[in-house]
């Protein structure tokens, strides 16, 4: 399951984190410090590439019965590999994703505001048969990954989800765009950091963190690329 043997002369590292039928791709960093993994990039790949991330991941977490789970893949010679895909407990903390973080945590909030109201049921079969019969077909390796992805937006219930969405949660993105503005926001981010760093770096690193989350506001009022 893991490719790392195609880890050398890659021009791009993505890691796209889904949960639910909700995915989002940042362009990681390994070599960096844990701080700045997840790199701030914009425009890094084309749309169709992010297209493909996101169903790919999809594809992944369906398969699998994960509902939250990121994959990181290389890109090669034009080739996206997925390398390391079972990540269903992602690292999730504002101190390794800050920038990111609020659209992890809307993200957590549509999708379990969704599960709850609409009782949807824990799915307890993976039932892989649909895949291996578009696995065994005659298409393309695209249309064989549109197949896929149809099949995961059939069990994540993605157009039920949608309308959802935009019938009760229309108001999420200007509510979190405000709260990350907050005195109580920066507290949060303050505490967390304050709970894996040494003394003499909290305030630096609270101040780096809450930085990027302002950048975060500064864009999303600008618009982002390829939102989900």
């Amino acid at each position: 399951m893991h490719l790392h043997g195609i880890g050398k002369d890659f021009d791009r590292f993505v890691r796209c984190i889904g949960f639910g039928p909700q995915a989002h791709c940042v362009l990681y960093d390994p070599a960096a410090p844990l701080h700045d993994w997840y790199t701030r990039e914009k425009d890094f790949m084309p749309k169709a590439d992010w297209d493909h991330l996101v169903k790919v991941t999809k594809t992944i977490n369906a398969f699998f019965g994960w509902e939250f789970n990121s994959c990181e893949a290389l890109r090669k010679g034009g080739v996206w590999y997925p390398i390391d895909f079972a990540n269903p407990c992602p690292d999730s903390q504002v101190t390794s994703l800050h920038y990111h973080f609020p659209w992890l945590v809307k993200a957590y909030v549509r999708w379990s505001v969704f599960c709850a109201a609409t009782k949807r049921p824990m799915r307890r079969t993976l039932d892989w048969g649909p895949f291996y019969e578009v696995a065994a077909s005659e298409r393309s390796y695209a249309e064989k990954l549109d197949a896929y992805a149809a099949i995961a937006d059939e069990r994540f219930e993605t157009a039920r989800f949608e309308e959802f969405c935009a019938t009760h949660l229309k108001h999420l993105d200007e509510v979190a765009w405000e709260f990350f503005a907050t005195a109580e926001a920066r507290e949060a981010v303050r505490l967390k950091v304050a709970s894996l760093f040494p003394a003499h770096e909290v305030n630096a690193f609270t101040e780096l963190f809450w930085q990027r989350i302002q950048q975060w506001r500064a864009d999303q009022a600008a618009g982002s690329m390829y939102a989900r």
